[in-house]
Parts: C-alpha cells; structure tokens; sequence
C-alpha cells in the first residue's frame, strides 16, 4: 500500500522483479539458541521488487532498506527532526555555505571493514553523478564533498543550504562493495540483481523467495543497542483476510497497511492491538498527458482544464472517505499531505472545488461537450467519446472502491470510464507506456517538499511524473524554492506552486487514508512507533523499533529514544518550524526512470 516511488521497467528489471536475487556476506551467521534462533514475524500486502537501494519501489522495498542501511543523520522517533544517526552533528558556517558533519569511530559494515565519512562522500556523488531522482533533490545546489579525515565530511554549497539537516534521506552505501559498479550507466546501475547486503543497520537482507517470503537477519557488528530478535521474517499476504486471520492464529505477530474494512476484526479481538497510524500518503487520481512514448495515445480533450475541472466537481471525496475507507480517512485537496503544517497547503475555502455536479454537468454543456444518443459525452474537436480508461492499483488500500465509486460518479455527467483493477507490476507497466488516460494509484511524500514538487515538472516525463503535464510557471516556482532558505519565504512558493496544481488539475488528491497495523500483544510488545504514538511500527522512517521490540513474556526491557541533540535545536527551528510542530511525511514512490 505505499508506493513509495516506481517507475520504467526495463527488461532487465523484470527478471529482477521476477526471481530477486541477493548476495550476502557469508561470514554472517545468525546468534542462534539451543532451541533455533529468535525471529519477529511480519505480515505484508506488498512484495519485495528489489533489495537495490538506487532502485526502490514498493512499500517493502523501503522497510527492508530503512532496516538494512542508515542515513547520515537519522529521523528522530518522535517529531521526525533530525537526530544522530551515523554522524553524531552537523555544523554549519556562518553563511550556511559550508557543513561540517563529525562521524561516530565505532561503525563497521557488516563484512567487517570500517566504515568512514568516504562511504558517505561516495554515496553522496553517486547519486549526483548518476542523477538518481529518488534522492537526488536534496543536493541540487550542485555540492562538493571532502573528507579530511574519517571522521568528517565537509559539505560546501555554492550557495546558502539547510540540506545537510532535511535530513537527507538517503541510505549511506559501503563505497568498497558499490565503486565496483560505479562505472555503470544509470539504468544498469538501478537494474542490478545480486547487490551485497553489506550494511551498517541492526540487520541485513539474508534470504528472498519472490513472491512468499524474505528473512533478515541480524548484523552482529551493529554500533547501537542489539536487537533481542536474530532474525525479522515478512511474509507477502495477497488477501488481506488471510493476513488477518494469520494474525488470529498467531502465524505472524505484525500485519502491516491492513484495509480499514477489516478494522471491526481486528478491534474486536482482546489480543490484537491497533495501530493507527498518522496519515502520510494520499490517494491520487492522474490524468495522462502524453509523451512517455510511443504507445502513449491519452484522450485529447484531457488537455483541456475545463473537462479536468468538472471531473474533479464530479467527485464526491467525502463519500469515498467513509465508503472506501470506513471513515479512516479525510478528503484530499493539496498534492502534499496535510503534515507537516509548514509545507501542507490548505486551500483557501472560497477557492475550493465543491462537490457539484450539476455545476459539473453545465460546465461541460458550455464547453461544447454535447451528449450522444448513450448520454456519452463527446469532444466537439475531434469527434471522440469521453471515454477514460482507468487502471486503478488493487494493492493501494482503498484504491478499488474508490474506482468503482468515481465510474459512477463520472456517468452522471456524461464520461464513461472503464476500470482496469490491476496489480503493482501491470500499474509500473501502464505509467511506462502512457497507455491510460486516468489511473489510480498513490502518492507517499517526504521530509522536504523538493521531492513531491519536483514529480511535477516538465522535466520528470517519463520519470517520477504521473502524466507528463508540464506546466513552464510551475516549473519556474519548483525551480525558485529549490534555491530559498528562509523557511517562511520558501514556504510562500511552496504553497503558490501547490495552488498552481491545485487549479490546473494535472492530478487529484482523493483522500488521505490512516494506515492501519495490528500486532499480538500477547507475543510482542516495546515497539517504538515513528513519528510519536501514532507512528509507524514497522520502519518507515528510521529502524529504532526493530531494535527496541521484544516477545511479550519479557517486560523488563525498555525502548531507547533518540531526541534531538542540542546542537541542532536552533538550526531545525531556523528550518521547518512555522507556527507549530513538524511532522514529515515518508518519501513517495521510487523513480524507475527512462525507459
């Protein structure tokens, strides 16, 4: 259920999603008991795609990196601020032109070699160098890196940056296994197969079957507090009732981004807890544009703002909130999620699309778009029917429904839709080819809005943009908030570039859904939820609760916290902090880039 990012599958990735393959160190055992080892058993309705961290996809693939790997400043587990994670502080120069970032001495990957500041300037100039979009946002000042020392890496911008403190999510690779590939182009580096589990989490990918199962077992050389279980089993669920029901029997202790139909299950049993989790990723309804090549044949009238108006007049969100999702939900507006507040565009009332179609159906009366003897509309320059069709994602929770609600919502004003109910692959497969018109699917964010901003560009066709819309004001606001610092000032172009989308209406926000996890609490317990008490308990933003959970029968361990240090309290106000607390919200979907 949470994309987290996609894009162009090449054929050598489809041997990849089709028989994964992961190397590991073989010197790495499991700390293993008399009566075997002690494993965490995870429920998920999302396959593993890819143990590659340039190439991430599903929701799977970014928990088992986020387990695996760390970032040079990890997300604290209550406010998602940065904290220490691999480097203990960040400080900058007074022009904020130069950072200097101090490392911890006691890290070693899980092959054993030291790990240094190099790893993370390696990494660093990789993704600029190979232009990886799902990271690469945070360093488009275009800056250097040194590392006088092992210890320290020094981040020089041309211009003032708050960067180095986003923090950068990115997940810090062991340059001795990756230089080996780093002359690889781009696409060959994203598609590689048997990449090294070599890493610095609590623990690292041993065993993949595609399409059942994939264990990870624990990295004895971890620099933090060790993890009580050896190894972490998630088990891929295609029925959401067969995950909850394992979860009854106690096949699994964790069930992960369950359907919030199943929630009255799940609550009504004295020994499942449920986690609601705070809402990071919204449903998104796409229009296809064209342009993403030579299969890309989208419904001319869809350039026209008016038709995409009244489309979005037609929809009733509030009405697809409580009937796809229960009430677990709250109607979408703004292409960013509604945390964190300083980012989040809240649409002025006035200026907010009603639900109307009435409004709807008159408007297109006056654009020309005349009914035909079936009531189907038709486009008065060239003579097609307003025919949409409409993959929609059946493994993004709530995704269905919500198609079959909008099929009925768009008859009613003369706009046929097909529905294609798909699975992740075949969706991948569509945004590729631009064979569609509309689809849906979802859209996760992250901490900083470069990354969201930045799928809706010109420049993104046949990357991380939906449809390929492209729009020369909003590529000039995307462009003059990538370069401000003063966070309330940035803040203003943020909000005037998603008031431009707003009104344009390349995409529709739906909704913004909870994701729901339950667990055994009479098996497990101490996880440490990220962002506060209704965050994640599976790692989404950092891997603190793999460390800190524990069989239930053992209560006398307590979870560890890491706050915010003293040196960066200023700074992060000076950055994100507008009127009240932040939240950020996860990263969005991967970026399979050109085919």
């Amino acid at each position: 259920m949470h994309r987290h990012v996609r894009r162009a599958v090449s054929a050598t990735t489809v041997l990849l999603l089709l028989g994964l393959g992961v190397s590991t160190p073989g010197a790495l055992a499991a700390d293993e008991t008399d009566s075997g080892p002690k494993v965490l058993r995870i429920g998920v309705p999302n396959d593993l795609t890819t143990a590659n961290p340039l190439s991430l996809r599903s929701g799977s693939d970014w928990n088992v990196a986020t387990t695996q790997y760390d970032m040079m400043l990890m997300f604290g587990n209550e406010d998602l601020s940065p904290s220490p994670g691999l480097a203990e502080e960040c400080v900058p120069n007074e022009d904020l032109t130069e950072w200097t970032c101090t490392f911890r001495d006691d890290v070693t990957w899980s092959d054993g070699t030291p790990f240094t500041s190099r790893d993370v300037a390696f990494t660093y100039e990789l993704i600029m160098d190979k232009d990886i979009a799902i990271y690469n946002s945070y360093f488009s000042a275009g800056p250097t890196f040194e590392t006088p020392d092992d210890t320290t890496l020094v981040w020089k911008s041309p211009q003032p940056t708050y960067s180095p403190l986003t923090p950068p999510w990115v997940y810090i690779l062991p340059e001795h296994i990756w230089s080996e590939y780093s002359d690889l182009d781009k696409q060959e580096l994203k598609s590689l197969e048997n990449v090294p589990s070599v890493t610095t989490g609590p623990f690292y990918l041993d065993e993949v079957n595609s399409g059942q199962n994939w264990t990870l077992k624990k990295n004895p050389d971890y620099w933090g507090d060790e993890p009580y279980y050896d190894e972490i089993r998630y088990t891929l669920f295609t029925n959401q009732d067969a995950m909850a029901q394992a979860l009854k029997n106690g096949e699994i202790d964790v069930g992960t981004y369950f359907e919030t139909a199943l929630l009255p299950s799940l609550d009504s049993d004295p020994k499942i807890t449920v986690q609601r989790n705070v809402s990071d990723w919204w449903l998104n309804m796409a229009f296809n544009f064209g342009g993403q090549g030579p299969d890309s044949d989208p419904l001319p009238a869809l350039q026209d703002k008016t038709l995409r108006t009244a489309i979005a007049m037609a929809i009733d969100k509030q009405g697809l909130v409580d009937k796809a999702y229960n009430g677990a939900a709250t109607p979408g507006d703004s292409a960013i999620h509604q945390v964190p507040e300083i980012w989040y565009y809240d649409v002025p009332q006035d200026q907010e699309l009603p639900f109307d179609p009435d409004a709807a159906n008159q408007m297109l009366d006056d654009a020309g778009y005349e009914r035909g003897p079936d009531g189907t509309r038709v486009d008065p320059t060239t003579g097609d029917k307003l025919a949409l069709r409409m993959p929609v994602s059946q493994e993004t929770g709530g995704a269905l429904i919500a198609g079959q609600l909008i099929v009925g919502y768009l008859d009613a004003i003369g706009i046929d839709v097909k529905l294609f109910p798909v699975n992740e692959g075949k969706m991948y497969s569509y945004w590729n080819t631009g064979d569609w018109d509309a689809y849906i699917w979802y859209w996760t964010g992250e901490p900083d809005p470069n990354y969201q901003l930045s799928a809706f560009t010109t420049k993104q066709c046949k990357n991380l943009s939906d449809g390929c819309w492209s729009n020369p004001e909003y590529d000039s606001l995307q462009a003059q908030q990538q370069k401000m610092v003063d966070p309330e000032k940035r803040q203003q172009v943020v909000h005037d570039a998603l008031n431009l989308i707003y009104e344009e209406t390349p995409a529709i926000a739906l909704a913004y859904p909870n994701n729901i996890e339950a667990y055994r609490n009479d098996l497990v317990q101490n996880f440490t939820p990220v962002p506060g008490d209704s965050g994640y308990l599976v790692p989404n933003y950092n891997n603190i609760s793999m460390v800190t959970v524990e069989p239930a029968a053992d209560s006398d361990s307590s979870s560890s916290s890491s706050g915010i240090p003293a040196w960066g309290w200023g700074l992060v106000a000076a950055v994100v902090v507008v009127g009240g607390l932040l939240y950020y919200i996860r990263r969005g979907r991967t970026d399979d880039d050109e085919a």
